[in-house]
């Protein structure tokens, strides 16, 4: 494949965001291996990667308040645009299925085209559909684990995930406190209930538990102001909000632990990310497994119920700090086959395959 020209389409340009601010980290990494990259971006809120010469961003802007229907028409026109006057030898979206399907519709010329995904089941109907879409008019699909796309199919590569993984990387000869994390989206598919009371009934409880991430939809908002008035009197248990995702390595810094109760299905970057810090990180989902020995994940692994996390959080506490550090060496090593420095040629490889 010639590395020449990419049409690179995703949801957001931000720094701020917790979630979505890596996706600067990928273009960056992308724009090493092509000659020039065109970005086109559904929530476009900062110049930050447009100062690397080779990469030019369109879409909407941050806070367009302009009608879907405008915003359609600026996208197509866009495509339109700039498939007529580029010729692309890779178009990549990155978590849009939606771009990829206009750009599919709309583009004058033919490209192959890589959509990654790494989410369960969309539960609207309109989602599911453009997902299903999207997964028919492209030529393959990349996705983080065995369960992180959510049907069946022969497009379908697991690849592994990508985080910046000397971003985050710490190497820690001694666990500092007692003190946890949860970096998440709030949100009910997040399980957060079932890791904070897991936490306030293991003998940890009397250490704090903070969670950085923030609500995103109308729902998770709902969601957020019933964990606020739930946990009110649990003074240890601390809602930062939104961290930009630049600031996260220095402030993870500052705890031990991290918990992740999502089930098959997330393959959350943010766990991946936490092991790089050095944090043990606690998980119920399989897809992780493979960071940890068998004989390690009586310490990591617990079933998705508040009871069976509150057993191995005491189990952890009786530990002696070499067996933890153990494990947080171990899990390090292994996330280090997930770092952002490979995603290309991993991303590629299904290309040429």
């Amino acid at each position: 494949m010639n590395n020449k020209n990419l049409l690179y389409l995703n949801l957001a340009l931000d720094d701020e965001d917790v979630s979505l601010g890596f996706a600067n980290t990928w273009i960056k990494q992308f724009s090493n291996e092509f000659e020039n990259v065109d970005i086109i971006t559904l929530n476009k809120s900062n110049e930050n990667i447009g100062k690397n010469n080779k990469v030019n961003i369109y879409g909407l802007l941050k806070d367009d308040n302009t009608s879907r229907i405008s915003k359609f028409l600026l996208i197509r026109k866009t495509i339109k645009e700039l498939t007529s006057t580029s010729s692309y030898d890779l178009c990549f979206s990155h978590m849009s299925p939606l771009l990829l399907l206009m750009t599919k519709f709309y583009s004058l010329k033919k490209f192959p085209t890589i959509l990654w995904y790494t989410h369960p089941k969309p539960k609207e109907f309109l989602k599911k559909i453009i997902l299903i879409m999207s997964l028919f008019f492209c030529d393959k699909v990349v996705t983080a684990s065995n369960s992180s796309f959510p049907y069946k199919s022969n497009k379908l590569n697991v690849v592994g995930h990508a985080i910046d993984y000397e971003q985050f990387l710490n190497k820690r000869r001694e666990l500092l406190n007692k003190e946890f994390l949860i970096l998440s989206r709030i949100s009910k598919s997040k399980n957060l209930e079932v890791a904070i009371d897991g936490f306030l009934k293991s003998k940890f409880n009397k250490h704090n538990i903070s969670i950085i991430g923030d609500a995103v939809t109308k729902e998770d908002s709902e969601y957020k102001n019933k964990l606020s008035k739930k946990y009110e009197s649990n003074k240890n248990v601390i809602f930062l909000g939104k961290i930009p995702h630049k600031d996260l390595p220095s402030l993870m810094n500052k705890y031990s632990y991290h918990i992740n109760a999502t089930p098959e299905g997330f393959y959350d970057k943010s766990v991946l990310e936490a092991i790089s810090n050095g944090l043990l990180s606690l998980y119920a989902n399989k897809d992780y497994d493979k960071h940890f020995k068998k004989d390690m994940q009586f310490l990591t692994k617990f079933a998705l119920n508040q009871r069976s996390l509150t057993n191995v959080l005491n189990s952890v506490y009786e530990q002696e700090d070499k067996n933890i550090l153990r494990i947080i060496e171990y899990s390090q090593l292994s996330v280090s086959n997930e770092s952002i420095q490979t995603i290309f040629e991993r991303i590629v490889a299904t290309v040429e395959s």
